[in-house]
């Protein structure tokens, strides 16, 4: 099962691709554009949405926490039998939000979840041990070190190859690269890199 998680954002958002789709509090009010979407839940404090919505399955929680509502919107995701997630709204708010809604993605790795942030202008997955992926040509990518170190043994369809190359967090070697195909391999023997592909 595939579900979509939106978490509370300043820009709209209109559209995902998923049918089924659990709200993070303020990520509700993208509910009158997404009409056509199962709600599977709303979670949250509801600190910033001020109220409850009634007709919802709501998994409430306290305002004092230890975790933030898409932390538990993703595990409540995994709870339901979810073997894939999409999260919209990431980024675009407080920076101090954005590193947390990224740490989302290692947080669904280790709960065996496929897990990618989809924005209208960037595509965000962690990624280890070999992967491909489309994209169109001469699209930007940027490969960050999510490790302290990231050793890339190989890639393909980038015009800055990367082979036997260790990334570390101190360095921005992996900013800006581009496709030269529309098939992007890169083979990861060590570490976990954040991919994110810009659609601009």
């Amino acid at each position: 099962m595939k579900i979509a998680i939106v978490l509370n954002s300043p820009n709209k958002i209109d559209s995902v691709l998923e049918n089924n789709v659990i709200y993070t509090d303020g990520g509700y009010k993208n509910k009158r554009y997404l009409s056509n979407k199962k709600t599977v839940a709303v979670v949250g404090d509801f600190d910033t949405l001020k109220k409850i919505p009634k007709e919802e399955n709501v998994i409430k929680l306290e305002k004092e926490k230890d975790f933030t509502d898409g932390e538990r919107a993703v595990i409540f995701a995994k709870e339901l039998g979810a073997e894939e997630i999409s999260i919209y709204g990431a980024t675009g708010g407080r920076i101090e939000h954005v590193f947390g809604n990224v740490a989302l993605l290692k947080l669904a790795s280790k709960l065996s979840l496929k897990a990618k942030i989809i924005e209208k202008d960037c595509k965000i997955f962690l990624c280890t041990n070999e992967q491909s992926f489309l994209v169109k040509k001469n699209t930007t990518i940027s490969l960050i070190p999510y490790t302290d170190e990231c050793l890339v043994s190989e890639s393909k369809g980038l015009y800055y190859p990367l082979k036997n190359l260790t990334l570390t967090k101190s360095d921005t070697r992996g900013i800006s690269n581009y496709s030269t195909y529309e098939n992007v391999y890169l083979n990861i023997s060590k570490g976990e890199l954040l991919v994110i592909i810009n659609s601009k």
